[in-house]
Protein backbone atom coordinates (compact mmCIF):
# COMPACT_ATOMS: atom_id res chain seq x y z
CA UNK A 1 0.00 0.00 0.00
CA UNK A 2 0.97 3.44 -0.88
CA UNK A 3 1.14 6.12 2.02
CA UNK A 4 -0.57 9.37 0.58
CA UNK A 5 1.34 13.08 0.84
CA UNK A 6 -0.28 15.60 2.95
CA UNK A 7 -1.70 17.45 -0.64
CA UNK A 8 -3.22 14.49 -2.19
CA UNK A 9 -5.10 13.82 1.25
CA UNK A 10 -6.28 17.30 1.04
CA UNK A 11 -7.80 17.12 -2.01
CA UNK A 12 -9.20 13.58 -0.88
CA UNK A 13 -10.90 15.11 2.45
CA UNK A 14 -12.18 18.44 -0.01
CA UNK A 15 -15.36 18.15 -1.73
CA UNK A 16 -14.34 17.36 -5.16
CA UNK A 17 -15.90 14.76 -7.09
CA UNK A 18 -14.16 11.55 -7.81
CA UNK A 19 -14.59 9.63 -10.84
CA UNK A 20 -14.27 5.93 -10.09
CA UNK A 21 -13.41 3.21 -12.94
CA UNK A 22 -14.45 -0.54 -12.29
CA UNK A 23 -14.84 -3.63 -14.44
CA UNK A 24 -17.77 -5.07 -16.03
CA UNK A 25 -17.77 -8.30 -16.71
CA UNK A 26 -17.30 -8.78 -20.80
CA UNK A 27 -13.89 -6.09 -19.87
CA UNK A 28 -15.47 -2.92 -20.57
CA UNK A 29 -15.18 -0.13 -18.34
CA UNK A 30 -17.49 1.24 -15.94
CA UNK A 31 -17.12 4.79 -14.71
CA UNK A 32 -19.19 6.46 -11.49
CA UNK A 33 -19.01 10.11 -9.93
CA UNK A 34 -18.74 8.79 -6.19
CA UNK A 35 -17.98 11.00 -2.66
CA UNK A 36 -14.92 9.76 -0.83
CA UNK A 37 -12.92 10.30 1.93
CA UNK A 38 -9.93 9.16 3.52
CA UNK A 39 -9.12 7.64 6.66
CA UNK A 40 -5.70 7.26 7.38
CA UNK A 41 -4.23 5.93 3.48
CA UNK A 42 -7.86 4.12 2.80
CA UNK A 43 -10.02 5.91 0.32
CA UNK A 44 -13.70 5.20 1.80
CA UNK A 45 -17.15 5.68 -0.36
CA UNK A 46 -20.46 4.04 0.12
CA UNK A 47 -22.65 2.34 -2.52
CA UNK A 48 -25.89 0.77 -3.03
CA UNK A 49 -25.49 -3.49 -3.22
CA UNK A 50 -27.17 -3.20 -6.04
CA UNK A 51 -24.97 -0.71 -7.72
CA UNK A 52 -22.84 -1.89 -11.01
CA UNK A 53 -19.52 -0.62 -9.38
CA UNK A 54 -20.40 -2.65 -5.66
CA UNK A 55 -21.41 -6.03 -8.39
CA UNK A 56 -17.82 -5.10 -10.55
CA UNK A 57 -15.83 -4.95 -7.59
CA UNK A 58 -16.97 -8.38 -6.13
CA UNK A 59 -15.34 -10.09 -9.97
CA UNK A 60 -12.70 -7.54 -10.06
CA UNK A 61 -11.19 -5.46 -7.01
CA UNK A 62 -8.85 -3.47 -9.07
CA UNK A 63 -9.55 0.17 -9.89
CA UNK A 64 -8.80 3.68 -11.13
CA UNK A 65 -10.18 6.75 -9.78
CA UNK A 66 -9.37 10.27 -10.33
CA UNK A 67 -9.81 13.61 -8.67
CA UNK A 68 -9.52 17.01 -10.01
CA UNK A 69 -7.76 19.84 -7.99
CA UNK A 70 -9.64 23.31 -8.49
CA UNK A 71 -5.76 24.72 -9.08
CA UNK A 72 -4.67 24.63 -12.85
CA UNK A 73 -0.52 24.66 -13.21
CA UNK A 74 1.75 27.60 -14.78
CA UNK A 75 0.72 25.62 -18.16
CA UNK A 76 -2.42 25.95 -17.88
CA UNK A 77 -3.61 22.65 -16.84
CA UNK A 78 -5.94 21.05 -14.37
CA UNK A 79 -4.45 19.75 -11.30
CA UNK A 80 -5.62 16.21 -10.75
CA UNK A 81 -4.89 12.27 -8.65
CA UNK A 82 -4.87 9.48 -9.94
CA UNK A 83 -5.05 6.39 -7.92
CA UNK A 84 -4.73 2.76 -8.79
CA UNK A 85 -6.00 0.75 -5.46
CA UNK A 86 -7.68 -2.31 -5.07
CA UNK A 87 -10.93 -2.28 -3.18
CA UNK A 88 -12.95 -4.14 -0.74
CA UNK A 89 -16.59 -4.02 -0.18
CA UNK A 90 -17.75 -4.65 3.32
CA UNK A 91 -20.31 -6.85 4.69
CA UNK A 92 -22.52 -4.58 5.69
CA UNK A 93 -24.06 -0.71 6.23
CA UNK A 94 -21.95 1.69 8.11
CA UNK A 95 -24.19 5.13 8.17
CA UNK A 96 -21.61 6.81 10.02
CA UNK A 97 -19.42 6.83 6.68
CA UNK A 98 -22.26 8.23 5.15
CA UNK A 99 -23.03 11.23 7.97
CA UNK A 100 -19.76 11.96 7.52
CA UNK A 101 -19.99 12.16 3.49
CA UNK A 102 -23.03 14.16 3.84
CA UNK A 103 -21.27 16.61 5.97
CA UNK A 104 -18.76 16.95 3.20
CA UNK A 105 -20.74 17.03 0.02
CA UNK A 106 -24.26 18.29 1.00
CA UNK A 107 -23.31 20.66 4.01
CA UNK A 108 -24.68 18.37 6.76
CA UNK A 109 -27.70 17.29 5.26
CA UNK A 110 -27.94 13.76 5.21
CA UNK A 111 -26.77 11.36 2.01
CA UNK A 112 -29.06 10.15 -0.49
CA UNK A 113 -28.08 6.26 0.56
CA UNK A 114 -29.20 6.43 3.77
CA UNK A 115 -32.93 5.73 2.49
CA UNK A 116 -31.77 2.41 1.22
CA UNK A 117 -31.17 1.38 5.04
CA UNK A 118 -29.38 -2.11 5.17
CA UNK A 119 -28.71 -1.84 1.20
CA UNK A 120 -25.72 0.05 1.28
CA UNK A 121 -22.10 -1.26 1.33
CA UNK A 122 -18.59 0.91 2.24
CA UNK A 123 -16.18 0.64 -0.45
CA UNK A 124 -12.42 0.89 0.86
CA UNK A 125 -9.31 1.10 -1.83
CA UNK A 126 -5.94 0.44 -0.84
CA UNK A 127 -3.98 2.61 -2.90
CA UNK A 128 -1.39 0.92 -4.93
CA UNK A 129 0.03 3.85 -7.01
CA UNK A 130 -0.60 7.29 -7.20
CA UNK A 131 -0.12 9.54 -10.59
CA UNK A 132 -1.16 12.50 -12.56
CA UNK A 133 -0.42 16.11 -12.19
CA UNK A 134 0.38 18.08 -8.65
CA UNK A 135 2.81 17.93 -5.67
CA UNK A 136 1.24 14.12 -5.23
CA UNK A 137 3.44 13.08 -7.75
Amino acid sequence: MTELNAPARALLGSNAVAHLWTQNPDGSPQVSVVWVLIEGDVILLGASTASRKVRNLRLNPKVVMSIEDEERNERGYQRHLVVRGTASVSDGPDHALLDRLGGIYREGERHPLQEMGDEVRTISIAVDRISGLGPWT
